[in-house]
């Protein structure tokens, strides 16, 4: 357990201050409090694996009765650099759920909750009524937000939105794939684009 503590306490203190360790379900995890009510929570990182993995989740609030899990981020390389990648991701993410006013429990229940019937896998936090749309290349825009820019838009069996965006900053050209409640974070396109191979459609419903 000493090893196992010393390890986390050791990635930790390269993701830098902003980062602590915490005991989350009985379990050793880093933490990062974002500032405007959300919070995310890297889980995994004490499993002894070779090619361990860990994982994300974006948290709005802390006390067990009030929070909620609002997105996660699977699978993500345990490395300080791809931890922290993802969690700027999830930070990117709480900044636009605040810009809309999702910024409370009661708001970001009715929106999962809606999103559920909607669809399991819909998400990229837009809301739409009535039918499922078509989406076309030009909606392009409508899922690039923040620091993120949508390169490429495909769609689910089911035709719900995935969407391939960039980091727009130089000096961090982070790759992510978001579709339902996921968040998968690549170095590359092209890594980007192999994880999409298989899982989902164009928008003229080719498989990729």
């Amino acid at each position: 357990m000493n090893e196992k503590r010393a390890n986390i306490r050791e990635i930790c203190k390269q993701l830098g201050a902003e980062y602590r360790v915490c005991n989350i379900d009985f379990e050793p995890c880093i933490f990062r409090d974002f500032g405007n009510g959300f919070n995310v929570e890297v889980s995994g990182i004490t499993n002894k694996s070779k090619n361990r993995k860990v994982n994300l989740y974006l948290w709005f609030g802390t006390e067990p009765n009030d929070c909620i899990m609002v997105k996660d981020a699977y699978r993500i390389d345990c490395t300080p650099e791809a931890i922290h990648a993802a969690a700027e991701c999830l930070y990117d993410d709480s900044r636009f759920l605040c810009s809309l006013g999702m910024n409370n429990r009661q708001r970001l229940f009715r929106l999962k909750q809606h999103l559920y019937e909607y669809g399991k896998e819909d998400s990229i936090m837009k809301l739409y009524y009535g039918s499922k749309p078509a989406f076309t290349e030009n909606d392009k825009k409508l899922f690039s937000h923040g620091n993120y820019e949508c390169k490429e838009l495909l769609k689910t069996q089911g035709g719900n939105p995935v969407v391939i965006s960039q980091s727009k900053q130089k000096d961090f050209p982070i790759w992510k794939v978001e579709h339902g409640y996921s968040c998968v974070v690549f170095n590359t396109y092209d890594e980007a684009l192999a994880y999409c191979k298989g899982r989902f459609c164009t928008l003229d419903g080719r498989t990729v």
